[in-house]
């Protein structure tokens, strides 16, 4: 080694770079065979000169190829250059070379890190961490590997020894923490105060913290650690959205909204930061404001991602159709690697009634982010959209076990367990009172009674619109009124139509969407209820966690499930004989409240066209249609229809309803069919239409099949109403006693089977009488507006004599 090739090391481990530079060079100067280029090449990306750094150790290299460490740090300054594909070719050479090398195995792994390959860096990783025990970044390094495989439990023990070593090292404590979370540990909150502890100026670290002990309910410690945090980082924007969220947290969204309107008012306006704030300003509920940030984000940086995402999520929160389907279509196709993009998108698909076109995008998200709750929840709806049911509750118990605190993603998991085959009351029962004791307890005692005289009936729904809840309580609404009682609507829901104001024409309308449980509730008592009912169960947009408040009196369940809610705090479930035969009362949490014939006092549609003759009248064969949906198409009535299709030479199948005319979901009833003996081309496929082209394509239909073990409730009544026989198999469920229900009330009690036998049997025997189901045609419109299921001054009657008397 020459004087001056050893000077310049010793200065270059003393920290005297420009010392060191001058020496390298001299002993380039005066005979270098390699290793002054390589050193050099170190210090030159030290100082931030990469190129030249490159340069030469790549010059070194040419010297001598036979030296390994030249390669390993070849891979360094190519990885700070940002090419981990030519990093970890690099460090491939030094390996062949010296099997043995620590470093180049340590920067192997921090490469094939960085190319996202986790299951190749854990090799690596773990023979330089055991070669060079004394390493803290290999250490780290072979923590997020293990992290990025799903091994949260060793990878903790990695960033332990990492921390052992260097206990204030950030990277490490964030690491640690990762796999505390990804782990659901018990003990991510003491690992959260001891971060914070050793790395007080983390901000990150600092802000997972105040999240934890918010999420925990200790909101004066969270508040004081989120403003200890903004005071001193005043500039770290994530600091200030935590603040906001805590104090929106505690009811305090004014105050929430002054702490991000300064920050923006005194900080940087990148297209970054100003969507980072609209999505904060979209959390309070000022969405005009989001809408201006995203939109200026969105002019900084034309095609910027997160901004034109996050526009769309709002988008579709506003119920804007068209403008979040531009947007996230966009988003998903340039933002391919963005498991929110993917998701978003996929989400929205599904929402427009195309649940295959949606896996395809929300599998890509669930690919990337293998374990987001929101992500398997949309995964979960779309698969029973499709009728995959069991691979959907896969997917939604996956989401409970990663977010069990989410009682939306819970309520979706046991809704999804009613399309299941093989369901029972037991089970049902069982699964619902589950959901109740996670997301329900404790149960306060009730409000006392007021003294009223005329009824005070509170009702809460998302679905006061052109919906079957809208079609099931809109008449009886109407004839409550006439009648004096007092009704209050506590609309969780943004749109409004037709029915929206037939509805407010007779209640009283409390806009509740973005309120807590705890407002909401409060605005009961204050409206002085004297019964609150419940008109979603379980469904997309309901508010059980206001009635686990019991604001009122006594509260029921009405109208929009079809099941137990589970909850202590529901006294009543408004039901029927058919619904909920006495046998059957011991499956429901609530006590049952009979209305003597229906349920429910159904809203005929008023587009629905004139009755026209039975189509095979005219074309010489006999088409039965189904237009349920596809989730209720499971593989055994599949194979029950096939029977009756083979019973009945030349007849046809007619199914329609949303994600019918996709053809992944085509293919997966064909092949059922073609299981059964029948051939593809018996079947027709519509997709969904609005309601009046849906009713007038019944008059292509002459017998209706009813799926099991859901039977159809909102299509049943359309078929009835456009004079359509149809034959049902009366289940053990509420969800599977609709059409049993509206059979007996008209007096067709012929068309209900108990088993699959008689099923077949009735079906084939109506498609052999061409003047009954004739007959039928004619007389169940006018039997249907004249019966119970129709008469709302009936129905209002019983109501109020059912809710003073339960």
């Amino acid at each position: 080694m020459s004087k001056h090739l050893d000077a310049a090391i010793q200065f270059h481990q003393a920290g005297r770079l420009a010392e060191a530079e001058q020496q390298y060079r001299r002993a380039i100067d005066t005979g270098d065979k390699g290793l002054a280029r390589n050193l050099l090449g170190v210090l030159c990306a030290q100082t931030g000169r990469v190129t030249e750094g490159i340069t030469l150790i790549r010059q070194a290299i040419a010297l001598n190829k036979r030296v390994p460490e030249f390669h390993s740090n070849l891979a360094v300054v190519l990885l700070e250059a940002g090419d981990a594909q030519g990093a970890a070719a690099a460090c491939r050479q030094a390996l062949q070379l010296n099997p043995n090398l620590a470093d180049a195995q340590i920067n192997l792994g921090a490469a094939l890190l960085r190319l996202g390959q986790h299951q190749d860096a854990v090799p690596p990783l773990r023979r330089g961490a055991k070669a060079s025990p004394g390493n803290v970044e290999a250490h780290r390094n072979l923590g997020l590997a293990l992290l990025g495989t799903g091994q949260p439990v060793e990878a903790a023990d990695s960033f332990r020894a990492g921390i052992a070593l260097a206990p204030t090292h950030a990277g490490c404590w964030s690491g640690l923490i990762a796999a505390l979370e990804q782990s659901q540990s018990p003990h991510l909150g003491q690992g959260l105060e001891e971060a914070v502890a050793r790395c007080p100026g983390d901000v990150r670290l600092r802000v997972k913290l105040t999240a934890h002990r918010l999420a925990a309910g200790d909101m004066d410690s969270a508040e004081a650690m989120a403003r200890q945090t903004a005071a001193a980082a005043p500039a770290a924007l994530d600091a200030t959205v935590m603040l906001a969220n805590v104090l929106a947290a505690q009811g305090r969204k004014p105050e929430a909204h002054r702490v991000l309107s300064d920050w923006l008012d005194r900080g940087d306006a990148s297209p970054q930061a100003l969507t980072t704030l609209a999505d904060a300003f979209m959390g309070l509920g000022d969405e005009a404001l989001a809408e201006q940030l995203f939109q200026r984000a969105m002019a900084l940086e034309p095609g910027a991602g997160q901004a034109m995402l996050g526009l769309g999520l709002l988008m579709r929160r506003l119920d804007r159709g068209q403008e979040a389907l531009a947007l996230l279509e966009w988003c998903a196709r340039d933002l391919p690697d963005s498991a929110l993009a993917q998701a978003a998108y996929g989400d929205l698909l599904l929402a427009m009634g195309r649940p295959a076109a949606a896996l395809t995008h929300v599998r890509r998200a669930q690919e990337m982010a293998p374990d987001d709750p929101d992500i398997l929840l949309t995964l979960g709806n779309a698969l029973r959209d499709v009728g995959e049911i069991d691979a959907a509750l896969a997917a939604l118990a996956h989401a409970v076990d990663m977010a069990p605190g989410r009682a939306d993603i819970h309520s979706n998991l046991v809704y999804t367990r009613l399309f299941h085959p093989t369901v029972t009351l037991a089970q049902v029962r069982a699964e619902h009172i589950a959901w109740a004791q996670r997301h329900a307890q404790p149960v306060p005692p009730a409000p006392p009674a007021g003294d009223h005289g005329a009824l005070r009936i509170g009702l809460v729904s998302g679905d006061f619109r052109n919906h079957p809840v809208g079609y099931f309580i809109i008449r009886a609404l109407e004839a409550l009124a006439r009648r004096g009682v007092t009704l209050v609507a506590y609309a969780n829901q943004r749109v409004e139509d037709d029915i929206t104001r037939r509805v407010q024409a007779v209640c009283a309308w409390r806009p509740i969407q973005g309120l807590d449980a705890p407002t909401v509730a409060r605005h009961v008592r204050e409206d002085g209820i004297d019964i609150l009912i419940d008109l979603a169960g379980h469904i997309a947009g309901n508010r059980l966690d206001v009635f686990a408040l019991r604001p009122a009196p006594r509260q029921a369940t009405w109208a929009g499930y079809m099941a137990t809610t589970g909850l202590a705090q529901m006294d009543l479930i408004i039901a029927d004989p058919h619904h909920i035969p006495p046998e059957a009362e011991e499956f429901y949490t609530e006590r049952v409240a009979r209305m003597p014939h229906s349920f429910l006092c159904y809203d005929p549609p008023a587009a629905a066209p004139a009755m026209t003759p039975p189509p095979a009248e005219g074309n010489g064969h006999v088409t039965f249609g189904c237009f349920n949906i596809a989730a209720k198409l499971n593989a055994e009535v599949i194979a029950c229809w096939a029977q009756i299709l083979n019973r009945v030479p030349g007849s046809r199948l007619l199914l329609k309803s949303r994600g019918l005319d996709e053809a992944p979901v085509q293919a997966r009833i064909l092949e059922q069919f073609r299981a059964g003996g029948i051939d593809a081309a018996r079947l027709d496929f519509l997709g969904a239409t609005p309601q009046a082209e849906h009713v007038a394509c019944m008059q292509r239909v002459d017998i209706a099949l009813d799926p099991f073990p859901f039977a159809g409730s909102t299509t049943t009544l359309e078929s009835l109403w456009m004079g359509l026989p149809v034959v049902t198999l009366t289940g053990q469920t509420f969800s599977a006693r609709h059409s049993t229900c509206f059979l007996s009330v008209l007096g067709l009690t012929s068309l209900m089977a108990t088993t699959v036998e008689q099923y077949v049997d009735i079906a084939a025997r109506l498609a052999t009488n061409p003047e009954e189901v004739a007959d039928l045609r004619q007389r169940l419109r006018p039997a249907m507006a004249a019966s119970p299921l129709c008469d709302a001054e009936a129905f209002a009657d019983d109501f109020i004599r059912l809710l003073r008397s339960a």
